[in-house]
Formats: C-alpha cells, structure tokens, sequence
C-alpha cells in the first residue's frame, strides 16, 4: 500500500516500502511511474526492503508547476531523510538515473551503492521531436514532460565532471545500440567514477521492462559481489 511524504515545499510524494533486509531505493524513468518497477518487485524484495519512489508529476504523487532534475532530487533526499536511511542501494532509469547521479555526487552519506540504467550527464545535444499530446487523461502530468525534455537536451556538463566524486561503487547497465541513448557516454561515465563497471545487456533504453529476469539477475549478481 502506498504512503505519502508532504515535502517541505508542500509536494505530497507517493512511496511504497516492501520487502526486508538492505534498502534498495528505485527511481522510475519519465512518464513511467513506480508501477513500471513492479514486475521486477518479487526478485528484490527476496533480499531488500524496497523503496519504490513515485516522482512528482507522476500518479499518484503531486502534479506541481515546477519540474527538473534539482527538485526531484530535493524531493527525494527529503524523503529519504524522513526514513532516515542513509547507504541505501539507489537504482534509477533514465530520469531516475540522472537523479540517482545526483543523489550520489551531493548526498553521498545517503547512496551506499549506485546503479543506473541506460542514461549518463553528458554535453547537450540535438532535440527529438515532441509528440503531441496524446488524447485522454495521461498518468503523468504532460507539462512535466515539456519541461524535462528542454533539460535533458541542455545535458548536465557540471554534473559530467562531479562524477569522479561519486564514492559509492556503481553499476551502469546499458541498452546497446538499440537505445536512443548514447552509449558512449555511459562509457565515458564508468570512466569517470573511481569504482564503476559498465554492463551492456541490450534491449533499448528500457533494459528492466524488455529484458526484465536479465536485468534483475545482473543488478542482484552485482550487488552480491559489492
């Protein structure tokens, strides 16, 4: 059952916490939701107390006005200040992943290990096209995607050159050459970091919803060996 954290800036986050043992904290990717973590729920659970964040502009949490990587990181870290974790285990993909950098390179004392799927902080790049949109009510709130999209095309240069800052050992998963994201730049990010590996398992940018028992078999192998 799902819990709610008011922030102190009044933005009400939705959260689940299940399963037992290490925490492991999950960031889902633009316009997913916490429920696109949810096929892969049983396998963590088995050996983690879960926590399956819900970022705002996102049902069931908040649909505010404003939308970028520094408050959902500023949402996030309250969050977990509120539990009172610190060295968690932080999985994030895509928009979760570049928040979960984030987390790692400013708030150390609370990510104990790092993993990130199939995005990296890089230079700016040439915009993809918006689609309209979609008819309907949307389970995400369509100003945050427009507000997100003009950042990541500005990319993050000042968070690229903090990531040898990042003190907590970290995997980056990647999607190979079928994903829209380059590739290079999740090598160029395990380069930077001190104790970092990079796995291509293939399968697009959505390596967890694609190619779901290969992911959680190498996530948990690789925190079984850290």
């Amino acid at each position: 059952m799902a819990t709610v954290f008011t922030t102190s800036g009044g933005i009400d986050i939705s959260y689940t916490s299940t399963g037992s043992g290490p925490v492991l904290v999950l960031l889902h990717g633009m316009g997913e939701g916490g429920v696109s973590w949810e096929p892969l729920l049983p396998a963590f659970e088995a050996a983690h107390r879960v926590i399956n964040v819900t970022l705002r502009g996102h049902s069931p949490s908040a649909w505010p006005t404003e939308y970028s990587y520094r408050t959902m990181f500023d949402d996030v870290a309250e969050l977990l200040d509120s539990l009172g974790l610190r060295g968690s285990t932080v999985l994030g993909h895509s928009l979760g992943g570049m928040v979960a950098f984030r987390l790692a390179v400013e708030r150390p004392d609370l990510v104990g290990r790092l993993v990130v799927e199939d995005v990296a902080p890089g230079p700016p790049f040439a915009p993809r096209q918006i689609p309209d949109r979609p008819e309907g009510d949307l389970p995400f709130d369509w100003e945050m995607l427009l507000q997100m999209r003009s950042q990541i095309t500005a990319g993050d240069l000042e968070l690229r050159e903090r990531l040898s800052s990042v003190k907590a050992p970290t995997l980056i998963i990647g999607g190979g050459e079928t994903s829209h994201v380059s590739q290079a730049l999740l090598t160029e990010a395990a380069a930077r970091i001190p104790e970092a590996e990079l796995i291509t398992l293939g399968g697009g940018h959505g390596v967890h919803d694609n190619l779901p028992a290969e992911f959680t078999e190498t996530v948990l192998t690789w925190l079984g060996d850290h």
